[in-house]
């Protein structure tokens, strides 16, 4: 079994089904509060978010989604990747990803979202709004009616959150879109997924190397 250093997210492809068990564990080695709001799992959070967002994409459109870490840049947080090889050589796409946590002491999860897109980022960039926020519902239309009016620079904005045990979801607020509930057996069926991919080395999908039982320590 290869061992990837701890945290050495530098062009590793991870899958929906990896991100989102890497932080059950951690929450379950350090805590669910550590895990939820301690700055050193940072990262881990964002590819949480991304992940969950990934599953339901795989879920909608029937494809293999992968998340990256961003090690470089300030921005985006994270990269969804699809490896598209339908014209017979691999056509990457693309989507870069923005990670903001609804937290505790905002009540509104609008503020959170309004807030971010009084900055500026590209067209193309996506907006995933982490809504652990516990003990808030979640009122889609009313999320979905305020997003009417905000004017957002995002490409799409998504809501994740676990609204139950080894339950998740996923929808679009901007533009208003599907809503994707997923259950435990969705994730089960991610595991067939490979877990991680690493760019720039030969191997069965050209151009990548997968790193087959590859472990990574939690940080």
């Amino acid at each position: 079994m290869a061992m990837i250093p701890a945290s050495d997210y530098s062009q590793l492809w991870m899958s929906p089904y990896t991100a989102i068990v890497r932080m059950r564990t951690i929450s379950e080695t350090y805590g669910t509060e550590p895990g939820r709001t301690e700055r050193r799992f940072q990262k881990e959070r964002e590819a949480w978010a991304t992940g969950v967002l990934a599953l339901a994409l795989t879920k909608l459109k029937h494809e293999e989604w992968w998340i990256e870490i961003e090690t470089r840049e300030p921005t985006p947080d994270t990269k969804l990747h699809h490896i598209d090889q339908s014209s017979g050589h691999n056509a990457i796409q693309t989507r870069n990803v923005e990670v903001v946590d609804w937290e505790e002491n905002v009540d509104d999860i609008t503020e959170v979202i309004r807030k971010k897109c009084r900055r500026a980022y590209p067209g193309h960039f996506l907006l995933v709004v982490n809504a652990r926020h516990g003990g808030k519902v979640i009122y889609v239309d009313q999320i979905v009616k305020a997003m009417k009016e905000i004017r957002s620079p995002f490409l799409e904005v998504w809501v994740v959150g676990v609204v139950g045990l080894n339950q998740m979801t996923a929808f679009r607020a901007s533009p208003s879109g599907p809503i994707v509930d997923l259950e435990r057996t969705d994730l089960q069926l991610a595991r067939k997924q490979r877990r991680f991919l690493k760019r720039g080395v030969r191997g069965t999908i050209p151009g990548f190397c997968d790193l087959g039982t590859a472990f990574l320590p939690i940080p």
